[in-house]
């Protein structure tokens, strides 16, 4: 049997590896913030007259998102880690960050309306009319998935309004387990 001293240092030993591991899992499942709108940039039309939900394990709303991003204008994408930057100024989110095609993200087509939404923000500006109604089939949109923490992902689809310099679409958040 062991005496009294090396028992207590035995379960100071085992409270402080419980306390440790506590803290480990808390801050991995801490959720990262993210913003989806610039100050000083207007939210596109569209994007506000958006009413539509994300059915995951919650039913979420899409929120727009207006982000500045100066490479726009030259038609080009952020990768991770840019978009990284532009959400999530303090967390680095860029190895939780992949990307997938509109048709990989809405495969049954029920958010054709919110794609669409999407593409008539990027082309809102005059020089992009074409016979007076915005020509949305040249828009590409990408859609971005970011693990924002256990289980909690976040669905950026966006567009480039090569005008405006800006990313412009909608942010859904989604419980996946």
């Amino acid at each position: 049997m062991s005496s009294d001293d090396a028992y207590m240092s035995f379960l100071d030993k085992a409270n402080a590896d419980l306390n440790n591991a506590r803290a480990e899992r808390a801050q991995r499942q801490s959720i990262a913030r993210t913003e989806a709108v610039d100050i000083d940039v207007r939210v596109p039309a569209p994007l506000t007259s958006v009413d539509a939900y994300y059915v995951s394990e919650t039913d979420e709303p899409f929120e727009p998102v207006t982000l500045k991003w100066e490479k726009a204008v030259k038609g080009i994408w952020p990768d991770p880690t840019n978009l990284s930057n532009l959400i999530s100024p303090t967390t680095d989110l860029s190895s939780s960050i992949s990307t997938l095609s509109p048709s990989a993200f809405d495969p049954h087509n029920q958010y054709a309306t919110v794609l669409r939404a999407v593409r008539a923000a990027a082309v809102q500006a005059p020089s992009s009319e074409v016979g007076g109604e915005p020509h949305q089939s040249t828009v590409d949109v990408k859609v971005y998935r970011v693990e924002v923490g256990p289980s909690r992902v976040e669905y950026w689809l966006l567009a480039l309004d090569i005008e405006e310099s800006l990313l412009v679409g909608l942010r859904v958040k989604a419980v996946e387990s």
